[in-house]
């Protein structure tokens, strides 16, 4: 049984199982001369700006999108891609682009899903449409509408269109200096088999109380999220993750998951106290398994987090210890005026490595050589409030 953990997002495109039907990565795409392959662009009279070719080279678009546009994090775009970049455009115009496929031909199938990696940012009051046309484009259908921040790979049930000869997909981004729309590894696939059955093991188990919440390098807030892949039907090739703090989910879903991380891993969600986690909050999460067949959602689960916030101000004050050395070779000490009940250190994946006492340690000196090199967070509690220090293992 494999076991499923991770570590923020790991993104991964999967195209098996399926008769593809039509494929763009934009890899014969050039940014001098544009779209090939049959696509083109349509965009509306006075627009500034439309669709076009880019790639991690022009280091653009501003704010992030240069590199979170191929980040496997964000938007799983790769080399080549297409991109609206309003805010590149400036304040002196307005967008209204469509990106337009070739025509492709869905009349002897009756299954089909689209799929694409994407990173649609919105800034205030952009609009992102994904439309159909099973006429030669003389008349558009809305597939699906964004009106919010979305990213990572994205699949898309289109079997309404099958048995029609003439259809094509377009992509219309409408915005005024606004962020960006990024597309790429476009494919429109026939999947076989079928969609894959439910996660089991799932962690927090369901009712779970004193849910730890852990603090990353960065001082992000951290919890432990895990889970089994089913074994039975088929292999899910991703999973979603959806969080709320009712069972309506409402905090949001994290996309694309390949599960190929082992051991414990981890969402990170606020960096300060009254953001993200929060310590005695009651929680709702679910696991939603997905291959190119479709996808199956676990039951919601609830559980409660634990008192402490690990940025919380029931913090023990930084002028009753301090440990040293740091950087630390070997044994670092912990001298405090004040004691102490507990040591655990953890690494960058918010894995505890290491735990243990004064009662077990030597003049509160605590052995770290069986830690290979690189940045550990050392966590002292006492009397149920906690200091969390950075600690570099040479």
């Amino acid at each position: 049984m494999k076991k499923i953990t991770f570590l923020v997002i790991l993104m991964t495109t999967f195209i098996t199982n399926a008769q593809i039907i039509l494929s763009e990565d934009f890899e014969t795409a050039t940014i001098s001369e544009g779209f090939v392959n049959g696509w083109t662009v349509n965009s509306a009279d006075a627009t500034v700006g439309e669709w076009v070719v880019n790639n991690p080279t022009t280091e653009t678009p501003a704010y992030g999108g240069n590199t979170g546009i191929v980040d496997p994090a964000l938007g799983n775009c790769t080399n080549n891609y297409a991109v609206v970049d309003s805010d590149g455009y400036g304040s002196g115009g307005s967008q209204d682009t469509s990106l337009v496929s070739p025509i492709f031909d869905l009349s002897s199938y009756s299954n089909i899903v689209l799929s694409l990696n994407q990173w649609y940012r919105l800034y205030q009051s952009s609009v992102a449409y994904i439309d159909s046309s099973i006429n030669n484009g003389a008349s558009w259908e809305n597939i699906i509408t964004y009106d919010t921040d979305v990213s990572g790979n994205t699949t898309i049930d289109i079997s309404s269109l099958g048995g029609n000869s003439e259809v094509q997909i377009r992509f219309r981004y409408v915005g005024t200096w606004e962020y960006w729309w990024a597309i790429d590894d476009i494919t429109i696939q026939q999947p076989e088999g079928s969609a894959p059955d439910v996660c089991t093991n799932m962690s927090p188990t369901d009712q779970a109380t004193d849910v730890e919440i852990t603090l990353s390098t960065t001082d992000t807030k951290l919890i432990n999220f895990s889970w089994d892949e089913a074994t039975t039907g088929d292999a899910a090739t991703s999973y979603n993750v959806s969080i709320g703090t009712t069972n309506e989910l409402e905090i949001g879903t994290l996309t694309g998951f390949d599960g190929s991380v082992d051991g414990g891993g981890n969402i990170s969600y606020g960096d300060a106290v009254d953001t993200g986690w929060q310590a005695n909050t009651t929680y709702y999460w679910k696991v939603t398994s997905v291959n190119v067949a479709g996808s199956t959602d676990s039951p919601i689960f609830s559980f409660t987090t634990g008192a402490a916030d690990p940025l919380g101000i029931e913090e023990i004050s930084l002028n009753t210890f301090n440990v040293s050395p740091n950087p630390v070779k070997d044994v670092v000490t912990i001298n405090t005026t004040s004691g102490f009940d507990t040591v655990e250190v953890f690494n960058q994946l918010g894995q505890s490595v290491l735990k243990s006492s004064p009662g077990l340690m030597n003049s509160n000196r605590l052995d770290l050589s069986s830690l290979n090199p690189g940045i550990y967070l050392m966590r002292i509690k006492s009397n149920n409030k906690s200091k969390t220090v950075k600690i570099i293992k040479e």
